[in-house]
């Protein structure tokens, strides 16, 4: 389909991840990733409601949201942002542009009332059918117009250099602060797959990390194209996805 137009699609995509600079511990593991949702008033309840009876459906072992999940205050989006403690599994975000602008704080409260939690700068341990590893996130590079800091340096340095590794970023360039820290994977959205052709084209010229997998040293990084709209409530030739990774 060419062209997408609004909140109508479930576009589910199995994606099969391979890490081969470090032997991963979690054969198997399914993390469903949401990102660019652009959520307003007018997103009706109902479609986030099927969207996440279908993610629950697919069971992942992890939710992520990478990002950009409103497009409005948080404070509009109080029933939508309800929606997501239906969800199963157990479910993370950081912050994109988008966020940031409309207040990280607001969506923070609210997100974390309903059990979506913030990885901001943080990290977290997780154990999965028995096995452990990392999940870590960095606030938004806009981030520093709101008086926000991103101690990348201190953080990466109290990460397990012996555990697989996860990272969330809302801006695939974020992975040239990696450098000798162990990341495994690191996933992204922010470019949409330039959303509308031709605009796509000239997406490509500013960002080297534009869709779909990469290698960047020894880091896996996957770029979707997200699910939601900005700008305008279309796309036309850049399909919108919502990743499920199986990690082999």
């Amino acid at each position: 389909m060419s062209l997408q137009v609004g909140f109508q699609y479930f576009p589910f995509k199995e994606v099969e991840l391979k890490p081969r600079a470090f032997s991963p511990s979690l054969h198997g593991l399914k993390i469903l990733q949401l990102s660019d949702l652009h959520l307003h008033k007018k997103v009706k309840l109902s479609y986030l409601e099927s969207l996440v009876q279908q993610i629950n459906a697919i069971k992942p072992d992890v939710v992520v949201f990478t990002g950009d999940i409103i497009q409005t205050s948080a404070e509009n989006l109080q029933e939508h942002l309800a929606i997501f403690k239906d969800i199963d599994a157990p479910t993370y975000y950081v912050t994109g542009n988008h966020d940031i602008f409309y207040g990280s704080i607001a969506l923070r409260e609210i997100l974390e009332k309903h059990n979506v939690i913030c990885l901001d700068n943080a990290m977290v341990k997780l154990e999965i059918h028995g096995n452990l590893f990392q999940l870590v996130g960095i606030s938004d590079r806009y981030s520093f117009s709101k008086g926000i800091k991103r101690p990348i340096k201190s953080l990466y340095a109290s990460l397990d250099k012996d555990i697989f590794t996860i990272l969330l970023a809302h801006q695939p360039k974020d992975i040239s602060y990696i450098k000798d820290t162990r990341i495994d994977i690191q996933l992204s959205g922010h470019t949409h797959a330039g959303q509308v052709f031709p605009f796509n084209l000239l997406v490509k010229l500013v960002q080297p990390y534009f869709k779909g997998l990469y290698t960047h040293n020894k880091t896996l990084l996957y770029v979707t194209s997200g699910l939601g709209y900005w700008g305008v409530g279309f796309r036309y030739k850049a399909a919108s996805e919502i990743p499920v990774f199986r990690i082999r």
